[in-house]
């Protein structure tokens, strides 16, 4: 039997941070960077103050209410009508400044298993978990082993070995995404896989959300970097054109559904599908009070397809953790879940 889902009406749950803490000072730094008319302003803060107090939101599902969230922000900033609003960014100013941050020393120089560590540890760069918290990276935190919650990394380093279709459904624009890329040019390069397809949102939908302009503007940063970084960017233009390196897109990854629940034909002929951060692997579990010893195994088994979830902790959700790393966890950091310090590879083949 399913667990009951996870919601946003009990104090002080992270679901109830983001609605009352995370979403207030969100709104105020976009409000603050672009010249909206008073017009566009007051429609943001009234989704603000609908979310807060009008009825359902807190009280639905958290997954389901979020996304309905984002979807109604982009209507406040008119970002599908006609005018000169239209298809903007409301995130842009903040994805932009931290892959301008990014450094690009040493991308091209990884094995397969760095190359995946780097892309999970690339998760911690979340703009939306980032607003209104303390900086989650730094000395003894980013990439430190004893940090990694569930650690299949060898089974995950022999699927993607192995695979010669691989589809990753990415997660964060910036420095995520230029480690996944890294990870792609890596697994073509080395002969490893004939395609590699990347699965970014259609529009943009949670704040740090990766589109294929974000994905452009990381390969542009690469050009433009030093050689080993411009060469990489140079082979994957090159892949793409050989029909080997694939930037895709659906309108499914813009909603809340489970991913057991994708059309038919969004992965078909996939060896093993990557599922990339916090809200992939949320619905890819399911976004429910699952116990976190309850197999991963169990919540992806009507997946259609090989699994690899790479994902720092940033939400209550967690799934395949044996009970002595669940105590220890709950002694020494109880915020684990919920902090970014933490990391999980989980596989299932």
């Amino acid at each position: 039997m399913r667990p009951e889902p996870i919601t946003s009406n009990v104090p002080g749950t992270l679901a109830w941070h983001v609605w009352h803490e995370r979403h207030p000072a969100m709104f105020e730094q976009i409000i603050a960077a672009h010249p909206y008319p008073a017009s566009i302003a007051g429609a943001l803060r009234g989704l603000l103050d609908e979310t807060l107090h009008g009825p359902g939101w807190l009280d639905e599902p958290f997954l389901s209410a979020e996304s309905r969230f984002y979807h109604r922000l982009l209507d406040a900033v008119r970002f599908f009508d006609d005018g000169a609003w239209r298809g903007v960014d409301p995130f842009a100013f903040l994805k932009n400044a931290e892959l301008a941050s990014a450094p690009l020393d040493g991308l091209a120089e990884l094995s397969i298993l760095e190359a995946m560590h780097a892309a999970l540890w690339g998760n911690q760069a979340d703009l939306g978990f980032r607003i209104g918290v303390a900086a989650v990276t730094g000395s003894g935190v980013l990439g430190k082993a004893d940090n990694l919650v569930v650690d299949d990394s060898s089974a995950a380093v022999a699927a993607l070995g192995s695979a010669r279709r691989i589809a990753l459904v990415a997660d964060n624009a910036g420095r995520e995404l230029l480690a996944d890329l890294v990870l792609a040019d890596h697994l073509l390069a080395a002969g490893r896989a004939d395609e590699f397809a990347v699965h970014v949102k259609p529009m943009p939908y949670y704040v740090s959300d990766a589109t294929t302009a974000d994905l452009v503007a990381c390969l542009t940063r690469l050009a433009a970097g030093p050689p080993p970084a411009a060469a990489l960017a140079g082979r994957l233009r090159a892949a793409a054109a050989d029909g080997r390196f694939i930037v895709t897109t659906h309108e499914f990854h813009c909603t809340p559904s489970e991913f057991s629940d994708a059309p038919a034909d969004l992965f078909a002929g996939a060896d093993v599908v990557v599922f990339k951060g916090d809200l992939n692997y949320r619905r890819l579990v399911g976004d429910l009070r699952w116990a976190p010893t309850v197999p991963f195994g169990q919540t992806v088994a009507r997946f259609p397809a090989p699994v690899v979830a790479l994902r720092t902790l940033k939400s209550d959700v967690v799934v395949g953790l044996s009970a002595d790393v669940v105590s220890r966890l709950d002694a020494e950091a109880p915020d684990w879940r919920v902090s970014g310090r933490y990391a999980m590879v989980q596989v299932r083949v």
